[in-house]
């Protein structure tokens, strides 16, 4: 994560997971910016994390209206695709050496963790428009618990109240949060229901803030299977499938 707190962007610059207390009582938007963000990455290529695709074509249109609709106070060119963070996981390495390094003894502690005990599928459904601090999203109701067990099953720690949700972008101005919340409670967007069957584990360049969703493999939630997508962008041997 970006050291720099002017900043506060989810273990990522990759997508806000949560809200806290502070959150809620901010009277105003956090201006972001996009930023190379180096000495959080140290020159580590990729940053991987837990998702739900959720790339639809209904899914992209949401998304572009309600780019749309927040216009400049919108940080240009999000290019992320549609997804719900599940976990966050950290820069793919052969060995940790920081707290953020994601190594292959925490890729099969995670696989083990799903094979204990998932769903065999979930059943979600879009809501509001909202907002946190930094980034607006679209809200999410439905199999939620399930999604909280998982995230726990992917050891990501339970420091923050976890808010599942779909980013839209994030903000590149400092705007009154009240403004913000009339402004995206005057969307009136249908609702579109969402059948989770797999989870993925992508990463994204580390570089950039806002850049695309690699897959590098599918978790079948039924079968209790791993498919492999495109293994490269890990340091280790994977097999084809698992």
């Amino acid at each position: 994560m970006p050291s720099d707190s002017a900043i506060i962007l989810s273990s990522t610059a990759a997508d806000i997971i949560s809200t806290t207390s502070i959150e809620e009582m901010a009277s105003h938007t956090t201006a972001c910016r996009a930023d190379n963000f180096v000495r959080w990455h140290l020159g580590r290529p990729f940053y991987a994390v837990w998702i739900v695709e959720a790339d639809t074509a209904e899914m992209r249109a949401h998304i572009s209206t309600m780019r749309r609709h927040l216009g400049d106070w919108l940080l240009p060119d999000y290019r992320r695709q549609p997804h719900i963070t599940l976990a966050v996981c950290g820069f793919p390495q052969t060995y940790a050496t920081d707290a953020h390094s994601y190594t292959e003894a925490d890729f099969h502690r995670d696989i083990a963790g799903l094979q204990t005990s998932s769903p065999a599928s979930l059943q979600l459904s879009t809501g509001a428009a909202d907002s946190f601090t930094t980034a607006a999203y679209l809200g999410l109701k439905g199999d939620i618990e399930p999604l909280h067990a998982m995230r726990a099953r992917l050891r990501a720690a339970e420091t923050q109240p976890y808010v599942p949700h779909i980013t839209a972008g994030f903000y590149r101005r400092r705007l009154p949060m009240n403004d913000v919340q009339q402004k995206l409670a005057a969307l009136a967007l249908p609702e579109i229901s969402l059948e989770i069957n797999t989870i993925t584990l992508a990463v994204y360049a580390s570089a950039e803030i806002a850049g695309g969703l690699f897959p590098v493999c599918r978790y079948h939630l039924h079968e209790n299977k791993l498919q492999m997508v495109k293994s490269g962008y890990l340091p280790w041997r994977m097999p084809a499938t698992a």
